[in-house]
Order: structure tokens, then sequence, then C-alpha cells
């Protein structure tokens, strides 16, 4: 079952990978033909009803391909001019049947055999309003055949379309049941694996946007347990954090390196974990990165007691990573993510880097596993994700501690590890790419961080 977002992901996805969405909106107005003529024949009075959107244009094209044997006309809910997408817009221009405006859609919905419903996608909230909602109200008081497109228009909602039968696209979509939507009929339209399997630009659909009237630390809460012995990769995974609109980013540092983290940034909160601790105040972030800069053989005792009863997400980079059962003890309600490259994966799990390892090490262990690599493998138990992308210039320092920062600061926004990881590793990779394009080779893991704001605009808006 795929929800809107789902939905989302996919089609973002696809034009990403594949370019834009029309020949997907030709493969299901074509589904949507094929089970109206299998199930009506031929010789009939169709009447297709188009919202804006491309579940309009879905119906347009299905319309199209009626009008061999049927006799067709489309009403278009908004008017012609008013397609909101260019593959809706492409559909209008390319049907050939007859058209009906508003004054003779009650005659035609009256008069058709069959209705095709593809006023709203799986989109729409809220409540249908004027026109719309009295367009509803005719197809389901017309006594016709209807047959929606991908979901009956504004289900969920007071006033949705109650079809015959349904026509749904690579899975069924959530809140659909034979009530609401009749004879539910799975088509697949030709979505290539990949969409599914690899992270894009669709996984951002599960970013969580701030809202208005919200208060400082309600779009997230970071904290970084690093930096106690390199205090760069602290900087850079707390700035990483930073840049995907984390409200409060705090590095919990030792005296050594308390102050020159402190100098790097003023938005960076710095707290030395020598002078004490106020009690429940490292519970109190959504999100905490162990590792970043800390070193080896650092006793975090003291911390992890810290943490008893934390239920967010806890990402483990670097040294963190040997930590990983200490961790799991402290605070068994936390999510983890790890962030090994291969040789850690190799330390920590004490088997050889790959895809499979990566896969059980993730199921046995309960945790979230982002393995860096050409291809990065995200995994999590019954879950895996790939992500292509990033070039040589990112063997260089820093590249590492920025995925573990994109990864906190994704973690505290969502409260989804694997969501969060998936969004890291696309943006981590997207960032080198970005920076490759403007620089060459020349670029550093500063530039990746300023990249991200701009990878985000274009992804987000």
């Amino acid at each position: 079952m795929m929800s809107y977002d789902d939905v989302a992901r996919a089609d973002r996805n696809y034009e990403f990978f594949f370019g834009d969405l029309w020949k997907l909106m030709q493969n299901a107005g074509y589904r949507v033909a094929e089970f109206i003529s299998r199930s009506y024949g031929s010789g009939r009075r169709i009447l297709v009803v188009a919202g804006s959107g491309n579940n309009g244009g879905d119906g347009i094209v299905a319309g199209t391909y009626l009008l061999q044997g049927n006799d067709v006309v489309l009403y278009a809910v908004p008017g012609v001019q008013g397609m909101k997408t260019r593959e809706a817009r492409q559909a209008i221009r390319q049907f050939r049947g007859r058209f009906c405006d508003s004054a003779g859609f009650q005659d035609e919905a009256h008069s058709a055999d069959i209705i095709i419903d593809a006023i709203f996608g799986s989109g729409f909230s809220g409540d249908p309003r004027p026109p719309y909602d009295f367009v509803i109200s005719e197809i389901n008081g017309s006594g016709r055949h209807v047959v929606s497109v991908d979901v009956p228009s504004a289900l969920g909602s007071r006033l949705a379309v109650h079809p015959e039968a349904t026509v749904t696209f690579t899975d069924v979509k959530e809140g659909m049941t034979e009530d609401n939507s009749g004879q539910i009929v799975v088509a697949d339209i030709g979505i290539p694996e990949k969409v599914f399997t690899h992270n894009g630009p669709g996984e951002f659909v599960y970013y969580r946007r701030a809202r208005a009237g919200s208060h400082k630390g309600m779009n997230g809460r970071v904290a970084v347990v690093g930096g106690w012995t390199f205090h760069g990769s602290a900087v850079i995974a707390a700035r990483g954090a930073m840049a995907v609109g984390t409200d409060l980013v705090k590095v919990y540092a030792t005296s050594r390196n308390y102050s020159l983290i402190g100098s790097f940034d003023p938005g960076i909160i710095v707290r030395n974990v020598d002078e004490g601790l106020d009690e429940g105040e490292l519970a109190s972030n959504d999100s905490i990165l162990i590792g970043s800069g800390l070193g080896k053989g650092q006793d975090l005792g003291n911390i992890l007691s810290e943490l008893a009863g934390f239920k967010g997400i806890i990402v483990l980079d670097a040294e963190g990573l040997d930590l990983l059962n200490d961790v799991k003890a402290a605070v068994p309600r936390a999510q983890l993510i790890l962030t090994p490259h291969s040789r850690e994966f190799t330390r920590i799990a004490g088997k050889e880097a790959s895809e499979a390892n990566a896969r059980e090490f993730a199921e046995r262990t309960g945790t979230c596993v982002i393995l860096k690599g050409q291809v990065d493998v995200v995994c999590a138990p019954g879950m895996t994700r790939y992500t292509e992308g990033g070039n040589p210039r990112m063997t260089m320092g820093g590249t590492g501690d920025l995925l573990a920062g994109l990864a906190a600061g994704m973690a505290a926004r969502s409260g989804n590890a694997f969501r969060a990881a998936c969004i890291a590793s696309f943006l981590n990779k997207s960032a080198g790419d970005f920076c490759m394009h403007q620089k060459s080779y020349w670029y550093t893991v500063s530039d990746m961080i300023s990249a991200v704001p701009e990878i985000m605009r274009t992804y987000i808006g």
C-alpha cells in the first residue's frame, strides 16, 4: 500500500532518473482505457471529467485511447487553459474528441454510459470546494458506470466520488477499500524498479517543513558528542546539522577543544562536559551524534548514563561506532544510525564490507546502516536503498563527518532513522557533485556545507 508521500517520492525520483512523467502518463491512460474496453466493450458514450493536475492528464490520455470505437467527450473542470502541469497540458493538446464546458456538463453526465473520474489524485486533502463539490455530486447521482483513475477523487473527504471501479497504479493507495473505491484494479504502468530502490530528490517529500508560528526548538535539536581529539570534525558535523534547517545544534566537547570549537561559528552552542551537565540536558535533544572527532579510547560512561530514557535517534560515526554495544545497552529505546566506511564496517562487524553483510548486520543489531562507498548502501531491518553519485574528490577528510551531521540533522527533523539516513546519503553525494560542477576537483568540505542549502532549495523550494 502506498501513501501520498510514497507516490510523490516515486514521481520525483522517476523524473530525476528517467526524465519527465509523460511516458508514465501515457501508460496510465492506456491501462485505464484497456480496463474500460475489456469491462464495458465499445460503442459507448464516455465522459472524461478531468482536474488540473496529472490525474486529470491520465484521464485525458485514457479518453484519447478510447476515441477509437467510442464517442468521447472531455470536461476539464478548470477549463482547457487551466491545466497546471506540463504533462496534463500535453495530454489536452493531443485530445481529438469533443469538449464540453460547465454549461453542458450535467447533460453529458446524465447521457453518458461511462464517466471517467480524473479530478483529484492521491494528494488531495480537505473537502472539495465549488465547482468541484457540484461536479462530484452530479457524478455520484448520475447512475452511470463510474471508473476512477488511481484513486476516487476527494477520497477521505465528506464528499468523494463513489466509483464502480478504480484503476490504481503500481499499488493500492492508502485509504482505499472496496467500499469506497469499488472494484480495485492494480495496473503496472512501467515504473522502473530503480525509482523505488535508489535514493533521489523524492526523499525530500518526507522532510518536515517549519510551520508558521513554530518556536525555537520545534524544528529539531541536535547534540554532537565529539571533537574531544579532533575539533574540526565536530565543527563540520555541527555545521552540516545546521545546514538542513535544524533549530539548535550543541557540541559537547572537553576543555581541550571547547574554546576552539566555539570560535568557529556563533550559531553552534558549545558545552564543556568537564564542567558537568544539567540533568536531562542531553536527553532533551531529538537526535544525538556520537563520534565525530571523538578520538580513540574515550570514556563516555558519564555521557551514556545521562541518556537513560532517551527515545530519539542516535548517530554513531568514526570512533563512536566502537561504542555500539555500550550505547544499545544504555539507551535501548533509541533508534540508531551507523555511518561506517568499509574498514570501519569490518572493524565493528568482523566481516567484509558488502551489501549482504551490511543487511545482515542491520537485521541482527536492529540498526540503520549507511555503508559508505562509490554507491552508498542504506539498510535497516527489511529495507535497503542505494545512493549513486559522488566523485573522487569526496575521499578528502571531512565528508564522512558531514554525512553524519546531515543524518543527525535530518533525524531531528523527521524522527525516522531510515528516512533520515536516505536523505542524508543523497544530500551528501549531491553536495559533492554540485561542488564538482562549480569548482571541478578544487572544492573543499566547507564548499559542500555551503552547497547544502542551495540543493535543498532546488528540491524543496
